[in-house]
Parts: structure tokens; C-alpha cells; sequence
């Protein structure tokens, strides 16, 4: 895919995730404002540009979730490292890249975004955070806060609008 469509991709990906919230949320306030375009555009060149998230990046490219990430006013990313990609059998990480899972895909990426700024003072006080699709995730606080298997290693970047956080595992809910 050329660099161009990955970034509209992305874009799109955080579109898609703004008109998301927008749609579910009939009291829209007017003053609330989109992430800007070349914030997005910084965002996921940032992701793209750091080898250690280049498998995520890969995801969010296959599954298309850039206008939806897009879309929001504020977000938070746990962002799983390459490391914690390869912690999944091969096979597994082959089928969720395949077009035919792409649901599937879209599904685990979407407990990576949380649809507002969270700081780490707001983490380390949160008992649970909804994601992007009012999916409900714990944190576990203790010698290692984590979000629900994986352990938050540390703050990536923040801008007023965004911070990522580099995570160790993908996040799949305990039941």
C-alpha cells in the first residue's frame, strides 16, 4: 500500500472513530472540536516512524480504523509494542490480518483506543476505562499498573489532545 493511502487510512481510522461517538451521542456539544488533520496525520506518522510499533501500525492499516480515530476530540492510545504482537502464536496474529477476520481485528484494536485524554495520575485513580466502542476495561493496580493483561510500561508521547502509552501485551478483557 503506498505511504499516502496508509495515511489517509489512519485518518480515516480517527475519523471513523469521532463520527462513531458522534453518531451514538445526540448531546453533541458544538464547541467540541475534531483532532485536526495534521494532528492525526503527526499521530500516526509517529506511530508509523517508531519501530517499535510497527505491527500495530500494520493492524490499524489492515483494519481501516484510522477515520474513526479521526473523528475524536481527545483520545488515549495503548499502543502494544512489536514485542507483544510476537507474544501471539503466528498463526493467530496471520488470521487476524487476513481480510476475511477484519472484524475481528477491528474488534481487539478498538480496546486499544479510549475515547478521552486519560493522564497517568487519572489511570493510577481509575478502577476501569471505557474504550472507543463502550467497551468496559479494568485496571489492576498493584507493583505494576496494568490495563487488564497488559502491563503500561510507559508514557510514549502527549499532545493537548492525545497521549500514547506503550503497553507490553494486546489487551483482551479477562472474563
Amino acid at each position: 500500500m503506498k505511504r499516502r493511502n496508509v495515511i489517509l487510512f489512519i485518518g480515516i481510522i480517527v475519523a471513523s472513530i469521532i463520527s462513531t461517538k458522534s453518531f451514538a451521542d445526540t448531546n453533541i456539544d458544538p464547541k467540541v472540536t475534531e483532532i485536526g488533520t495534521k494532528e492525526v496525520a503527526r499521530i500516526i506518522k509517529t506511530i508509523k516512524d517508531n519501530p517499535e510499533f510497527s505491527m500495530f501500525y500494520k493492524a490499524i492499516d489492515q483494519a481501516e480504523l484510522a477515520k474513526e480515530i479521526a473523528s475524536l476530540d481527545k483520545m488515549t492510545l495503548m499502543i502494544p509494542s512489536n514485542k507483544a504482537f510476537k507474544l501471539l502464536p503466528a498463526d493467530v496474529w496471520e488470521n487476524f490480518m487476513e481480510e476475511d477476520n477484519k472484524n475481528a481485528l477491528i474488534e481487539l484494536l478498538n480496546y486499544h483506543v479510549i475515547p478521552k485524554k486519560v493522564n497517568y495520575d487519572d489511570l493510577k485513580n481509575a478502577d476501569n476505562l471505557t474504550t472507543l466502542k463502550n467497551q468496559s476495561v479494568k485496571l489492576f493496580h498493584g507493583t505494576e499498573l496494568k490495563i487488564e493483561n497488559a502491563v503500561i510500561q510507559d508514557k510514549h508521547e502527549e499532545t493537548s489532545d492525545v497521549i500514547i502509552y506503550k503497553i507490553d501485551r494486546l489487551i483482551m478483557p479477562l472474563k
